[in-house]
């Protein structure tokens, strides 16, 4: 028999709107892979339909490099150590 002790009141996080702004691409199209680059405030979003991808830096919410012809995608990751987006792509 498992047993645990729950606290009686359960408290929900809600997400919150911090920042809204607009991305370069076709409109209407999936953005369906994200990942952060903590040390430098980038967020990496994959375009996937769009077949690109977007560093966009946290600070200022504007696209400071765009990735094009990364058709596929499966998901993208940064790794820190070296400095590196992944595109994960399955075959």
């Amino acid at each position: 028999m498992f047993t645990a002790l729950v606290p009686s009141v359960i408290f929900a996080q809600t997400l919150k709107e911090v920042a809204k702004f607009d991305l370069p691409g076709p409109g209407g199209k999936r953005f369906d892979y994200l990942t952060i680059d903590d040390g430098d405030h980038y967020l990496i979003s994959a375009h996937l339909a769009a077949e690109q991808t977007y560093v966009i830096d946290l600070r200022t919410n504007k696209v400071i490099a765009t990735v094009t012809d990364t058709p596929g995608l499966e998901g993208v990751e940064y790794v820190s150590t070296a400095k590196e987006v992944l595109h994960i792509q399955c075959a």
